[in-house]
């Protein structure tokens, strides 16, 4: 289960326009959530309130191994209003899972404010810090736009000092002989914190990020470059209308059941002044684009991602590959090998979505007669199949056109009467859809995940929403070992 700040984060992103998965850190998110998912260290308890829609707060009891608590505060510029109770929060939204996000935007500026007739400025922000007890370790995060395509990021960490011994009163005999138990050098302190600082730059074909480290003095920078990039739904459909000669304007000719979608490449580099280090990684991913839901449009291409992960420096490559198999069930696998020492390593893992599906009974099917056609007849039950997979998908489809755009869309000559019939009902079910999702009446309330790596190492976590909470039960297990059972954690959340 996502941590309550990391709901917050992604819910401000979605509120002022950011692409979050326009950059060179979440190339491999597809797999992760599926091979990387995290299983409850203890037994956790999270509790969070929103007085008002721009301020939160939040506070978490660890129990086992020995009891940690700690208390966080949240406060945002833009209101956040899809974060609600426990019972009625979209469960989609508050777990890691396998989806196929649409292509990235250009982040658009915020809307001007007038007060009294005069213009105010204002910059979007987000202001999170955590009080860790009983170590009284404080942690935070700051966040502003400076413009439409820039963000800064501040994130520190502060620990106190331990306290320092008090000087006996009664001195021994001073004796310059070295015992042999004593160091030969002071330990050194501990570091009191760190401060992290990121400069993200995105302007939907192109995202760079510069960070600096305090603690060892690290420099880094990272870039993600989006070929084939559609800036929207419209230049989508740009690749399906046909022109005055009846030729498609599509780069690519259309296949049916092939694999349409864009690539990203990027890499970073980074260099440590203290320990006089540097690194570099590149990497690559081919993401299959969302479904358009037209008339006369071929069958959508399964939700697929590939990706390709390679660090020059120690010889590793890494290789995955995800995709949605069904509409509740998803699998990934992942190898990677390192060309020096020819060590390898393969993990395969899915998620399977089960429970219950929130507002199935009430989902009614749009009437399917029109105006100058029949009813269609038995011979429609595959479109109405389906139409009930996708209700019943977790992974709403949400890519769609607009009347004008889709006036331009020309109906094949090869399509039949009956299947031009079918035209109000796709847009009866494209409103279906999205209604559904709005009420969240896709949703299911559980979710299962499952992985096994190369050294038989098992993992399963089992996620859901039962009553008004949000639980989270997970087990680590070593398969050649001889007490399989490495650990076992439970987390329940609550927001009210």
């Amino acid at each position: 289960m996502l941590p309550f700040s990391a709901i917050l984060l992604r819910d401000y992103y979605n509120a002022i326009g950011w692409n979050e998965d326009n950059q060179y850190t979440q190339l491999t998110r597809s797999s992760s959530s599926l091979l990387d998912f995290q299983i409850p260290s203890s037994l956790i308890l999270q509790l969070a309130n929103s007085p008002t829609p721009i301020f939160f707060t939040s506070y978490s009891l660890d129990a086992l191994p020995q009891l940690n608590g700690a208390i966080s505060y949240i406060t945002t510029s833009e209101p956040l209003e899809e974060i609600g109770p426990s019972r009625s929060i979209p469960f989609r939204h508050v777990v890691e899972r396998f989806r196929i996000y649409p292509p990235p935007k250009k982040p658009s500026p915020k809307p001007p404010v007038f007060l009294a007739g005069r213009r105010i400025e204002g910059r979007d922000y987000l202001l999170y810090s955590r009080l860790h007890l009983p170590s009284l370790h404080l942690s935070g995060l700051a966040t502003t736009r400076l413009t439409p395509t820039l963000q800064a990021h501040l994130a520190f960490l502060s620990q106190p000092s331990p306290p320092t011994p008090r000087a006996s009163s009664s001195s021994p005999t001073p004796n310059h002989i070295r015992q042999p138990s004593e160091s030969s050098a002071p330990a050194p302190p501990p570091v009191p914190g760190n401060v992290l600082l990121s400069l993200q730059h995105d302007t939907g074909r192109y995202s760079g990020e510069y960070t600096y480290s305090a603690q060892d003095g690290m420099f880094g920078v990272r870039g993600l470059y989006n070929f084939g990039y559609l800036s929207g739904v419209s230049e989508e459909v740009k690749g399906q209308v046909e022109d005055e000669g009846g030729r498609r304007v599509d780069e690519e000719e259309m296949m049916e059941g092939g694999l349409r979608g864009r690539f990203s490449a990027g890499g970073e580099v980074y260099f440590s002044a203290k320990q006089r280090s540097f690194g570099i990684s590149t990497g690559l991913r081919f993401t299959t684009l969302p479904p358009v839901l037209t008339p006369g449009s071929p069958p959508p291409s399964p939700p697929t991602t590939l990706t390709l992960l390679y660090n020059p420096l120690i010889g590793f490559i890494s290789s995955a590959y995800s995709a949605q198999i069904s509409p509740t069930v998803a699998l990934s696998s992942r190898f990677g090998v390192n060309i020096y020492s020819y060590e390898s390593d393969l993990s395969i893992g899915g998620e399977w979505w089960i429970g219950r599906r929130r507002g199935k009974r009430n989902v009614t099917p749009a009437p399917a007669t029109t105006v100058g056609h029949p009813a269609p007849g038995p011979s429609l039950r595959g479109e109405d199949q389906v139409l009930e997979r996708r209700l019943d998908s977790p992974f709403p489809i949400v890519r769609d056109v607009s009347e004008t755009e889709a006036e331009r869309i020309p109906t094949p000559v090869s399509a039949s009467p009956r299947k031009t019939a079918l035209d109000p009902r796709l847009s009866s079910m494209k409103e279906a859809m999205r209604r559904a999702e709005v009420t969240g009446e896709m949703d299911r309330d559980g979710i299962l995940k499952a992985r096994l790596s190369g050294n038989w190492s098992f993992a399963m976590l089992y996620e859901a929403r039962i009553r008004n909470c949000l639980v989270s039960v997970g087990f680590i297990s070593d398969l050649a070992a001889r007490k399989p059972i490495r650990s076992v954690g439970l987390e329940v959340q609550y927001f009210s």
